[in-house]
């Protein structure tokens, strides 16, 4: 099997990536870059566990979509862009021809190569994206570490709703911001979590200053205390213009910190038993009314085996044969391997919230039941 594929090198100012002539695919960034940047373990930053997420991220796409994807994948070498695309070769046809890759060069302007490394390898590059494709109009930057759990169409559909004011959408952040540990301004109440992020990129490209104006100037301000590379200089840049922001429902970017970092609430004390009944916090009430519709492994909650709940779902859906395996045995699997967390008490913070399976599976039971 040979895989085809189109590699561009940005040129500034070029022609970069047009417009699909059919209106029917659906733009998504990716970036995978080697090395390590100046934060996190040598897991973080390990390319083979991005390449296993992302694969798994890819097949949940196909898995549920009815329309084309197209992956534009920035990429600081053809090696490691092969090893994606690759793992996509034994897929059946019915499955690939739902997908489509292009590799793009990693590029930083030049007074500007000291953001590669920053926080980790390429965290920075999607500030730079609008002046790298000045042809496309929108796309959706994702994560690797992603898991569609209803088609990838609905997530993209947000950009209807769109007001006129509108540039990018991100969800809340519900962790982190307004904690000690941050030292930069934010938005909303929780500040946002840039895991996935809309880009109406002509909108990005016409604000005041540009969009690489604006947010390099906010990393010039705030350098000393920018913590988290791009989200932080994200939550700046939108502290200042909420307005330009459309804030997604939190169960599009459900994450281990919105069942595991709640208060405990717990039953009562019985002083004749050591165990006291406690249960979790919820922090995402969309999530628990409509199931989760992107399940994010950040902090490594897929494969770091402390919050087996989360990543229970992750091998699940890796171990997924598409093309031989339906949707219903994968959703068997699932609740199977949620139940293993609770039977054999396998590590878990979320498992003491209430209904968590529900909430992890809700909204995937709607395609499958």
């Amino acid at each position: 099997l040979v895989l085809m594929f189109h590699q561009t090198k940005f040129v500034p100012g070029g022609g970069g990536v047009g417009k699909s002539k059919t209106g029917e695919e659906l733009k998504f960034l990716l970036i995978l870059c080697g090395g390590t940047g100046t934060q996190g373990s040598k897991q973080a930053s390990d390319v083979g566990r991005q390449i296993r997420q992302a694969e798994v991220m890819l097949k949940s796409a196909v898995l549920f979509t009815k329309r084309r994807l197209h992956f534009h994948v920035i990429a600081d070498s053809k090696k490691l862009f092969g090893r994606l695309v690759n793992r996509t070769a034994g897929w059946p046809d019915s499955y690939r021809r739902k997908i489509r890759f292009s590799m793009h060069d990693v590029w930083y302007p030049e007074e500007r190569q000291d953001m590669k490394s920053m926080f980790r390898v390429c965290a920075t590059e999607r500030l730079f994206v609008p002046d790298m494709f000045p042809s496309m109009d929108k796309a959706i930057y994702i994560d690797t570490d992603l898991i569609f759990m209803r088609p990838p169409e609905d997530l993209w559909s947000f950009f209807d709703d769109f007001s006129s004011t509108h540039i990018a959408a991100m969800s809340p952040c519900m962790y982190h911001y307004g904690s000690k540990r941050n030292k930069v301004p934010y938005y909303g109440e929780t500040g946002l979590n840039a895991g996935i992020m809309h880009l109406h990129l002509d909108r990005m490209r016409d604000i005041p200053d540009g969009w690489v104006g604006a947010t390099m100037a906010m990393h010039d301000k705030y350098k000393s205390r920018i913590k988290l590379a791009d989200q932080d200089i994200l939550n700046i840049l939108f502290s200042f213009y909420p307005e330009k922001l459309y804030e997604l429902p939190c169960e599009w970017n459900y994450r281990v910190w919105l069942c595991s970092q709640g208060e405990n609430k717990c039953a009562g004390y019985n002083y004749n038993i050591t165990m006291i009944l406690c249960r979790g916090e919820n922090k995402c009430a969309g999530a628990e009314e409509n199931g989760v519709s992107v399940l994010h492994g950040n902090a490594l909650a897929f494969v770091k085996g402390n919050e087996m709940k989360i990543q229970s779902v992750f091998e699940a859906f890796e171990h997924f044969q598409l093309g031989k395996d339906s949707l219903e045995q994968l959703h068997t699997q699932i609740v199977a391997g949620l139940a293993k967390v609770d039977r054999e008490d396998l590590p878990s913070k979320c498992k003491s919230v209430a209904g968590i399976d529900h909430i992890l599976l809700g909204e995937m039971e709607k395609h499958v039941l």
